[in-house]
């Protein structure tokens, strides 16, 4: 019995999962839209200059530009602020993303610096910044959010951003909480219940 609470308190909370959306999956792909919403999460714009691409920067010719990108789909956006939340409003555990400058960026707005603002899941808000060039740049996040919202990064042209991680089991969902609250009572019980020694 003393065995058993433990192992159901560690399968309710289980180890921590991580993970990446990756847009790889996301259809259509070159189609624009305001809003779009993949594993489990909803990308807003303030127009229809947001989508998930899979090719090298061009310009209007069909020519390649400079631009960051890893071979794979990544969302695009062009107009701030970038806005992101997990399906139904939960609060989700962010690691960390990827952002870099694509499409149509000038060389004079490359280093300019992205602000990335969390609504902190227990209340307030902070800011984190990167300076971004035509590579994609790692920010650290490590933090418990219900919204993220990015802007700036440069005066003109596209941000891409790609590989969120989050954290799966960070925050036991409502039915693992529930489990980890009746493997503790569980134990408290099996503690009280424990013959007293003899003195």
């Amino acid at each position: 019995m003393r065995l058993l609470a433990p192992l159901a308190l560690a399968m309710a909370l289980g180890p921590a999962a991580a993970s990446v959306i990756t847009f790889d999956s996301y259809q259509p792909r070159h189609e624009y839209t305001s809003t779009l919403s993949s594993d489990g999460f909803v990308f807003s714009s303030a127009c229809d200059c947001l989508g998930v691409d899979d090719q090298v920067p061009q310009d209007l010719n069909g020519n390649p530009l400079p631009g960051a990108f890893n071979g794979t789909a990544s969302l695009l956006y062009s107009r701030d602020p970038l806005t992101i939340a997990a399906e139904g409003g939960t609060a989700f555990f962010l690691n960390q993303l990827d952002l870099g400058l694509s499409w149509y960026v000038p060389d004079a707005d490359v280093g300019m610096r992205i602000l990335v603002t969390l609504l902190l899941a227990a209340g307030g808000t902070e800011v984190v910044g990167a300076d971004l060039d035509r590579r994609y740049s790692t920010v650290p996040v490590n933090r418990e959010v219900v919204g993220v919202s990015i802007s700036g990064g440069r005066g003109f042209g596209y941000i891409t951003l790609d590989n969120l991680v989050v954290d799966e089991n960070q925050v036991p969902e409502p039915a693992s909480a529930a489990l980890a609250l009746l493997a503790l009572v569980g134990a408290g019980t099996a503690v009280r219940r424990r013959p007293q020694a003899s003195a």
